[in-house]
């Protein structure tokens, strides 16, 4: 019988043993920096026998996958176009003169639909590419199995850098994106170093996104950022291919930022082995920073957190999130696996309120975790839960504040609204320093406040801010108290580029000063906590969150990641 919590080992079980090496075809080598445009809508003059050119681009994927790509390639699929077709790119280019797959004309991005493949773009053992712009929906009688995959198989599999996706929107498939192989790296070795991804849609996937494998190094994919994610709903609606264990599985991975994201009703399906919104096994070196990890759903399976440390990591932080409305813990750290313990846990500033269950689970007795627990704002019958012999014992456990109380928590980046006072926030700006304050205006183009007028610094989004250029340009998002009582604040700022040379934050109480300005050296992207631990409010009060470009004024590289919670204790 499976014991509440416990998952196996490997949550892809289903994707490792698919990773066939593909056959191997002699292909004619491109044209260096040769854009290829398709285009398959009645009226375009498409010819699978032509150059490919815009004037007369392509009709199927037949012709893209007879190349292998090199440096500043591109292939460009036609902006309202759609294709029952699988597409398999080979090729490298150079850190300097990338390939890249995307869209061109107007209207709504290209779309792969599920035909006869099981993978709707696949990429092999791929160096300096970009995919973006691209729709992928997976739907047929039977779905596509992957999305998009990026496999680095065999001895070609090993050294590869700098793989970006962006701007896509992946649905209805049973893996939106997957990253993995079957190349094995040995020690100082690697599959692919320098992973980006931003502004990713996925939604009624099965796992919207997920790296590695079962007997994958934890080397095996280096310094991922992942950023600006959106995953919401993983039912595996229409049909179930597999199961629905997570929205995100980091696995096989060291050094990786996942930050500024949405990962939402994750596990809307059953399985056997467990699920959670965010997955965490054979991971090093990771930082889960300001995210929203919510609703986990009820689908009969074990788990259902929001977080899981499964097992196999070490130095593994999740700070500044806000982890709330899952069926069962906010946190589970699993102790199910003997020689896989959970080494250097930080779980630090978030803010874990309103989950079926007490915040953090230590879960069964074959390995316990070690590691911080502090400064969270937490919410319930108590802060820790032990289940079937899981324990607490190696885990310094300091500074959380709680119960909040009053049924609700104020975290910026879900209260991010078009109007100001809504949920009590209003977005303003400064010229003098914060002597005197003004409201900025909102722009439905980017979904941002900045002043009247459309000058482009300083704004401030859902989850990031960017101050002007000057030193005296303050920002600020100030949140008014809607009742007496006493508050914690919790929070975690962060640079979300490399570069510049850093911003100062802080925190004021009706003009006084709550948190005295830190300063976010420039591409810093672990951060600064942002907490108060307990400070008396009236209705009306208010507490302002200021960003600064520091005293040079320089303004250059200085987008952060800040998102503060602020709960009352009584």
């Amino acid at each position: 019988m499976t014991t509440p919590g416990q998952r196996t080992a490997c949550a892809l079980a289903t994707a490792a043993v698919m990773l066939l090496p593909a056959p191997a075809l002699a292909v004619p080598a491109a044209v260096a920096s040769t854009s290829y445009h398709v285009d398959n809508r009645p009226g375009s003059g498409c010819t699978d026998a032509g150059a490919g050119t815009q004037q007369q681009p392509w009709c199927t994927f037949a012709p893209v996958n007879a190349r292998t790509y090199t440096a500043g390639d591109r292939i460009l699929l036609a902006r309202g176009a759609a294709w029952a077709q699988g597409m398999t790119l080979r090729g490298s280019g150079t850190a300097g003169n990338r390939i890249e797959l995307s869209a061109y004309g107007s209207g709504a991005k290209p779309r792969i639909l599920k035909g006869a493949a099981h993978t709707g773009i696949e990429l092999l053992n791929a160096s300096h590419w970009t995919v973006n712009n691209l729709e992928v929906d997976g739907r047929g009688t039977q779905k596509l199995i992957w999305g998009i995959r990026a496999k680095y198989d065999g001895t070609a599999g090993i050294g590869h850098q700098d793989l970006n996706f962006s701007s896509l929107s992946l649905h209805h498939n049973h893996m939106g994106v997957y990253v993995a192989g079957n190349a094995a790296p040995a020690e100082g070795q690697w599959g692919i170093k320098g992973l980006t991804m931003t502004a990713i849609e996925g939604f009624h996937n099965e796992v919207s996104i997920a790296f590695g494998a079962n007997g994958l190094p934890r080397t095996f994919i280096q310094d991922a950022v992942l950023s600006r994610l959106d995953l919401t709903n993983d039912d595996g609606e229409p049909a179930v291919h597999k199961d629905c264990p997570n929205s995100i599985t980091l696995q096989s991975m060291t050094r990786v930022t996942l930050m500024d994201s949405l990962i939402s009703h994750a596990g809307g399906c059953t399985t056997l082995t467990g699920t959670t919104g965010v997955y965490l096994g054979h991971v090093d070196d990771a930082d889960i920073t300001n995210n929203i990890i919510a609703y986990t759903q009820q689908s009969g399976s074990p788990d259902q957190s929001g977080v899981n440390y499964e097992g196999w990591t070490r130095n593994v932080a999740v700070r500044g999130n806000l982890i709330t409305g899952n069926v069962r813990w906010g946190v589970a750290l699993q102790g199910i696996h003997e020689d896989g313990p959970n080494r250097a846990v930080t779980v630090e500033s978030n803010a874990i309120a309103y989950n079926g269950q007490p915040p953090i689970a230590a879960l069964g007795s074959e390995a316990h975790s070690d590691g911080v627990i502090r400064d969270n704002l937490w919410e319930g019958t108590g802060l820790t839960t032990v289940v079937s012999g899981g324990s607490f014992d190696g885990l310094a456990i300091s500074g959380n504040a709680g119960p909040a109380t009053g049924g609700r928590i104020w975290y910026a980046a879900r209260d991010f609204a078009t109007g100001q006072g809504v949920y009590g926030w209003r977005y303003q700006y400064s010229g003098d320093a914060g002597a005197t304050w003004a409201d900025l205006t909102y722009h439905q183009a980017d979904t941002s406040w900045r002043p009247t007028g459309g000058t482009s610094l300083p704004l401030i989004q859902k989850w990031r801010w960017h101050p002007a250029g000057s030193p005296s340009g303050y920002i600020a998002r100030a949140w008014t108290a809607p009742r007496d009582g006493t508050v914690a604040i919790r929070g975690r700022a962060a640079m979300t580029e490399l570069g510049g040379d850093g911003v100062r934050v802080r925190i004021q109480h009706n003009g006084s000063q709550a948190m005295a300005a830190k300063t976010l050296g420039g591409g810093d992207r672990v951060g600064v906590p942002t907490d108060v631990d307990s400070l008396t409010v009236k209705a009306g009060d208010i507490l302002r969150f200021i960003l600064d470009p520091g005293p040079a004024g320089a303004s250059s590289h200085d987008t952060t990641s800040w998102t503060p919670v602020i709960g009352y204790l009584n």
